[in-house]
């Protein structure tokens, strides 16, 4: 989804050439979540898993279709469903996976 959002807008502001795909995406995704209650990219694992940071990320480029100021970090199969429905129905960005299997791959990373 993260390089969907990236080829949706068209982003170009990484041009680190001495940063890998992963790292040059880490810093794009720090930068773009920078000053969002609750979100605190850090890596690619526990970061997402209150789907607040997906929410940031469309927010960031589209607030018109995310009231990120709602969302609670509790909430995050709410948060997460949203950010895919949103991403899917609005941006036309298909999800790769579903929020049931994200909290699997949580599962099994964490435990």
């Amino acid at each position: 989804m993260i390089w969907c959002l990236i080829h949706k807008f068209e982003i170009e502001d990484i041009s680190e050439e001495e940063l890998s795909a992963r790292a040059g995406l880490l810093l794009w995704c720090q930068k773009k979540t920078k000053g969002y209650k609750d979100v605190n990219v850090k890596e690619f694992s526990e970061s997402w898993e209150s789907g607040l940071a997906f929410c940031a990320l469309i927010h960031k480029h589209r607030p018109d279709l995310i009231d990120f100021d709602s969302l609670k970090k509790e909430n995050k199969k709410d948060n997460l469903t949203l950010a895919f429905d949103v991403a899917e129905k609005k941006l036309d960005i298909p999800p790769l996976l579903d929020v049931n299997g994200i909290f699997i791959l949580i599962l099994k990373y964490f435990f």
